[in-house]
């Protein structure tokens, strides 16, 4: 319990600052979104399809670098999830905005992405050592891309509503799913 409430304290203020960013947006600059999504689902794109990327290579990493079947299962999982998710929010975003995304640093400004420090960490680590720092990660992982969709289930566009509504039922889903792994190894 006491992890759990340190995360969520963590997490608020970044939660907030998205909602916060999703509200600017929707407001100063509805004409550079692309119909039929709004300013607010393209900057969600925007920031999600690298928080995507980072979960995809990190699982990727688990892979290779894990020990335990259920965590490789895990990862496998992610990766078949959120490479087709990160496929899809691309078509959301012009083409112009996604050439700049990728020299983009976004660890600041998402919430529940892992640290540069914290990725050296993890590709450096093997076996148990390894599998401790990617569920801890992944789940504070999950945990920020849940505050980023949150505030889009209720978009007039369907499909923007389903995804952020699957990633948040997906990630809770999985989060649980890590803390079991976590307790029981398993």
């Amino acid at each position: 319990m006491n992890v759990r409430r340190s995360t969520i304290a963590l997490l608020r203020p970044a939660a907030l600052l998205f909602v916060a960013l999703l509200a600017t947006v929707a407001i100063e600059t509805p004409a550079q979104a692309s119909p039929p999504y709004d300013a607010a689902a393209v900057m969600f794109a925007q920031m999600m399809i690298p928080h995507h990327q980072q979960a995809v290579l990190i699982s990727q990493w688990a892979l290779k670098q894990s020990t335990n079947p259920t965590v490789k299962k895990l990862a496998a999982r992610i990766i078949s999830e959120q490479s087709p998710e990160v496929a899809q929010m691309k078509k959301w975003v012009p083409t112009k905005a996604m050439t700049g995304m990728s020299g983009m640093d976004h660890q600041m400004s998402m919430p529940g992405m892992v640290t540069t420090a914290d990725l050296a960490k993890l590709s450096a680590a093997i076996g148990k050592k390894f599998d401790g720092l990617y569920l801890v990660n992944m789940t504070l992982h999950h945990q920020g891309a849940i505050a980023m969709a949150t505030p889009l289930n209720t978009s007039k566009n369907p499909e923007v509503a389903a995804l952020t509504k699957a990633i948040v039922m997906g990630q809770r889903a999985e989060i649980a799913e890590m803390h079991r792994i976590m307790v029981t190894g398993k």
